[in-house]
């Protein structure tokens, strides 16, 4: 009887043991995962500060807002962002991501995030500048929209993928800049997650200079379901798409009807489909759909495989998409560019002050605000009466104001305009 209660003794205490040390070992790796997270701020933070080329600062700020911007990080978070800051950290990496001259050199991409006007939540698109890039010029715009991808469900795998995977080798679309927004995830690119597409464009418009005439869309997959969707509601926007084994059957192939490629007969089409693909069908009924509605400037490529994201179709894809130009862009839109109520902020971005030109088309109570990316209002420079003309204000932000994105937002009795404001601190 004593040996069997000395067992049974013993079990309890060994159990108690194993639990305590599983518990302790759990508790210090959270404590690990929590302190390496500051460490990765940190680094971030000294990084913008000791850099003199503010796509670096605003690439670093712009990881530490997305981090930030999630309310809880789950274990895997942690551990995502622990391998990223280890990449960080290895000197030996090609194209390691402490140094400017990796992302110059498109090895990797900065990050460009911004707070959406739509829902207030903080988003973000990874951003390839072009090759021998002066920031003075103005280049292309491509847009690729990623595919049905797990790695998109979640904002921090999305959001540190590139920096824990391979450099980049890639020419594709060397000649302009390359938004890859993350789309709020894998939701079609329908509602939240097309407005995700625009507010990437509106952001890095407010920082660099694009030929309006030469703005591409492409996508993989879901992405190429985006492309054809989100061209066919805008196709005077575009110079041509790139459609890459589109699941264009999304949603009952409802886009695939003549009303919408009538939409796109102007459009200048690439599609790419593997032979296996199970979507090559509905692909070549779109292809063969706009070459009824006199679209000519349409290809369609085939290789050996399924349904494959292979770099070699995309650089293929890229080489043919760049020479179109959209030669009506001009005409189409020159009748809005000069609205005389648009409001204009320069320079942007700016270190010191911002010269805020706006107009009042009627007497109005005018108020203009700052707002962060949270959402809080940090200054109001202005909230009275204005009568008609046009008008200038300053904002030169206060000592404590940090480097990064930030809101204007001018309210009048009929409108409420909102822009985008990159502050650099010296």
């Amino acid at each position: 009887m004593k040996t069997r209660f000395f067992l049974f003794g013993l079990i309890v205490f060994l159990n108690y043991t194993i639990t305590y040390a599983q518990e302790k070992k759990q508790s210090k790796s959270l404590t690990v995962d929590i302190n390496t997270i500051e460490a990765f701020k940190d680094t971030l933070n000294q990084l913008s500060k000791n850099s003199d080329n503010d796509f670096f600062k605003m690439h670093c700020n712009s990881i530490i807002t997305v981090i930030e911007s999630k309310k809880s990080l789950l274990q895997q978070d942690t551990s995502l962002i622990t391998e990223t800051y280890n990449a960080f950290n290895n000197s030996v990496i090609e194209g390691n991501a402490k140094i400017l001259s990796s992302y110059l050199g498109r090895k990797r991409p900065f990050i460009l995030s911004w707070q959406s006007p739509a829902d207030s939540n903080i988003s973000f698109s990874w951003l390839k500048v072009p090759k021998d890039w002066n920031p003075e010029e103005d280049y292309p715009l491509y847009i690729e929209l990623h595919g049905l991808w797990s790695v998109a469900n979640n904002s921090i795998e999305y959001l540190t993928y590139p920096y824990r995977s391979s450099a980049s080798s890639s020419f594709a679309f060397e000649d302009g800049y390359l938004l890859s927004p993350w789309g709020r995830g894998n939701i079609w690119y329908q509602g939240i997650s097309e407005t995700d597409i625009w507010e990437s464009i509106d952001a890095l418009k407010t920082i660099v200079k694009i030929n309006s005439s030469r703005q591409y869309l492409c996508g993989h997959s879901m992405g190429g379901y985006g492309a054809w969707s989100i061209g066919s509601k805008s196709p005077e926007t575009w110079a041509a798409l790139g459609i890459h084994a589109g699941a264009l059957w999304y949603n009952n192939s409802s886009l695939v009807t003549n009303e919408v490629v009538n939409k796109l007969k102007d459009v200048p089409t690439y599609f790419v489909c593997g032979t296996q693909d199970g979507l090559l069908t509905i692909n070549q009924t779109a292809y063969h759909m706009l070459q009824d509605a006199g679209n000519y400037n349409t290809s369609f490529v085939t290789f050996t495989g399924g349904h494959d994201y292979i770099e070699e179709n995309v650089e293929n894809m890229y080489v043919w998409m760049k020479d179109f130009v959209n030669e009506d862009w001009n005409d189409i839109n020159e009748q809005t560019i000069p609205e005389p109520h648009k409001t204009f902020v320069y320079p942007n971005p700016f270190n010191k002050c911002a010269e805020i030109s706006y107009n009042i088309k009627s007497a109005s109570v005018v108020k203009i605000e700052i707002i962060n990316q949270n959402g809080q209002v940090l200054q109001i420079l202005r909230n009275d009466f204005q009568v008609e003309g046009e008008y200038k204000q300053s904002w030169t932000p206060d000592s404590w104001i940090l480097s990064g994105l930030y809101f204007l937002r001018i309210s009048k009795t009929d409108e409420v305009e909102t822009m985008s404001l990159l502050y650099i601190k010296n």
